[in-house]
This record gives C-alpha cells, structure tokens and sequence, in this order.
C-alpha cells in the first residue's frame, strides 16, 4: 500500500471498523504512515493504544505493518485479519475499546499522553475515542 503523510489529512477515526473491529482503520492509517516515504507526524502506530488493540486482537504489530507494507490493497489486509481474527470475539473488543476512559491510561504512559493531548480536551473527553475525534478536529480544523 501507498504510504500516508498524516501531517496532510488525520488517520481516519477510532470508530470505523475493518474486519469488525473498531480502531483497526485508524492503526492502518498510522502503519501506512510509518512506511518508507509516509509521515506519522506524531501519530505512534506501535505504543499506546495501538497496543492495547494488538493486545485484544492477537495481531503483532510488526507482523501487522509488514502486511501493510505488502498489501495491494485494503481488501486484502481485511480478508487476512478476518481470517486471523476469527477466535477473538469482536463484540467484545469493540465495547472494552469504545467506553476505554483516559484515566486507565497506564502510569508508563501517562506523561506522553498528557503532552500530547491539551488538558482542556483531557477534561472534556473523558472517553479516550471521543479525545481522539476531538483532538483530530482540533488539529486538522475539520467539523466534528
């Protein structure tokens, strides 16, 4: 796949699912953006969240961008992690991932998180995929 340069456009938003799972288009996103000639522009496809996603998938992420790397297309990549994901349970994921509040965030990540989002966002979006849309907005002016 063709890589992206975030600093341009955001990653698409936390809730559009692939392969049924929320946040999986977004990690995309920010795996593409890490490719030769891509720009992550302070998106961090391997920590954090990302993580967290791998974590409940069973998905390495290495394994993962490699996928990415050598993919011809979204299909494709889709139809790889339907197949590679079909013992986890998707309903599951989607709602531990949608209602994660940012006060979880785990202690070694706490000082990232806090400088890379502002505090007034921090207070107002208690539920880290609405901090996301919002800080997406914020940074990109575009409409939420």
């Amino acid at each position: 796949m063709q890589p992206l340069d975030l600093a341009i456009r955001p990653p698409r938003g936390p809730r559009v699912r692939v392969a049924g799972i929320v946040f999986t288009a977004r990690l995309i996103d920010k795996l593409r953006a890490s490719l030769p000639g891509g720009n992550p522009s302070g998106f961090f496809p391997f920590i954090g969240f990302s993580e967290m996603w791998a974590y409940y998938t069973h998905v390495d992420l290495i394994e993962f961008q490699q996928l990415v790397l050598d993919a011809t297309s979204e299909n494709e990549i889709e139809r790889w992690l339907a197949t590679r994901t079909q013992g986890v349970d998707k309903p599951a994921i989607n709602v531990r991932m949608e209602r994660f509040k940012t006060d979880r965030t785990p202690e070694p990540m706490r000082e990232l998180f806090e400088t890379s989002y502002p505090a007034d966002l921090r207070t107002r979006f208690p539920v880290l995929f609405d901090l996301l849309e919002a800080d997406d907005a914020r940074l990109y002016q575009v409409a939420r």
